[in-house]
């Protein structure tokens, strides 16, 4: 919103600096660190007087419950001012015309309304786990379809094709031109690794169920990794990093062009949007850092984890995310091996699932497996960035 004060800098010289994204990203990441650090007293203060404390009863894994019962009694639900400083942040710095930046306060709002229902009814004691897993499920898979609607309309109504204008400079114009000429297919999939232009390979309608997975899969595996003080915050944090960097890339047709990847033009506005998303998470470790003071509840992982999904979609990035999540990926992965080799071989594979409570039961700290997780984290982050050239 504040992009538009740009359009007075014949009068004041200085409103310029709004038409830069660089400027503004940094805006947004600072506006939300600041919103989500100062928000966080208010939102805890309340969420305390109204019992809406984390419930670290664990029947099933009394070891668990042992190690966290320092955790009882602390504020959940945090999601609700994380998301409203990444919401506010994005909304004031991000061009309010560009649709994809509307699709991605579509899936941060609905998926922390989803979280939010599922908190609420553990809180009111209407079911000690929450929504029934199929009814929440089904609530995920019904919210990506939506996303996926948009992106599918949008797509086809030209929403995301505008042009870039001439520069006047003969190169760069030359440049720009041949990257618009190999705008990539909508329902096209890139391969890291590879010319995407020459192999990646064109799912047609199948594209769209892609994306349905991707959005369930990854708010499911950032929720899974929400389990010690501040591993999914600052893991996320590392992610939203990596995608407003690729978003930034993937908007500008010069730096498409030498990278040999799609150009999506409009995706610079969500250089923005996850510069916010970024600052916002930053905001709420401040908060949920060893000894966490909040936690974010299903309210902030389910809406996280989907926004970095829809930033890999949105991006033309999908598979990158398997690296860049790696963390989720192998936290989600450690479940459905346990689940499965229990059923399958009657033995459990690790002592415990998510991998991070495996850590714990086999005698790291707390704040060890996070710190260290974290380092694999930025590690992989890097790697991310790394695969843009490796073809």
């Amino acid at each position: 919103m504040l992009r538009y004060l740009s359009l007075a800098g014949d009068w004041f010289g200085p409103l310029r600096v709004f038409d830069s994204l660089t400027v503004r990203a940094s805006a947004a990441a600072i506006t939300a660190f600041l919103a989500a650090v100062f928000l966080g007293p208010v939102f805890i203060r309340r969420l305390a007087l109204r019992r809406a404390t984390e419930d670290v009863n664990k029947p099933d894994a009394a070891k668990l419950q042992e190690l966290h019962r320092i955790k009882k009694g602390t504020p959940t639900m945090g999601g609700v001012f994380l998301v409203a400083a990444v919401s506010l942040a994005a909304l004031l710095y991000c061009d309010p015309l560009r649709p994809l930046v509307w699709i991605g306060q579509f899936v941060i709002l609905s998926f922390a309304g989803l979280g939010f229902i599922d908190d609420y009814w553990k809180l009111r004691g209407w079911g000690r786990q929450g929504l029934k897993k199929r009814h929440k499920f089904a609530g995920e898979i019904g919210l990506a379809l939506l996303t996926t609607c948009l992106l599918a309309w949008g797509s086809s109504a030209g929403w995301f094709g505008m042009s870039a204008p001439p520069t006047g400079d003969h190169e760069a114009d030359f440049i720009v031109a041949t990257s618009e000429r190999n705008l990539v297919a909508p329902t096209r999939v890139v391969i890291p690794f590879t010319k995407w232009n020459e192999v990646g390979p064109d799912l047609g309608t199948a594209y769209w169920f892609f994306t349905v997975l991707i959005l369930v899969a990854c708010s499911n595996a950032v929720n899974l990794t929400d389990g010690l003080d501040g591993l999914a915050s600052g893991c996320t944090a590392m992610v939203a990093a990596t995608y407003s960097i690729l978003a930034y890339i993937a908007g500008n047709a010069m730096l498409c062009a030498f990278f040999r990847i799609p150009l999506v033009p409009g995706a610079g506005e969500l250089f923005i949007f996850g510069a916010a998303l970024f600052g916002g998470l930053f905001g709420f470790l401040w908060h949920n850092a060893n000894p966490a003071q909040v936690f974010m509840g299903d309210t902030g992982s389910l809406a996280i984890g989907a926004t970095l999904a829809y930033l890999a979609i949105a991006t033309k990035h999908e598979l990158i995310l398997i690296v860049a999540g790696g963390i989720f990926v192998f936290e989600a992965l450690s479940v459905i091996l346990q689940v499965a080799s229990f059923r399958l071989l009657g033995r459990r594979l690790f002592k415990i699932a998510p991998f991070h409570h495996h850590l714990e039961y086999s005698g790291w700290k707390e704040n060890h497996v996070v710190v260290r997780l974290w380092i694999v984290g930025l590690m992989l982050a890097i790697v991310s960035i790394c695969l843009l050239k490796m073809h």
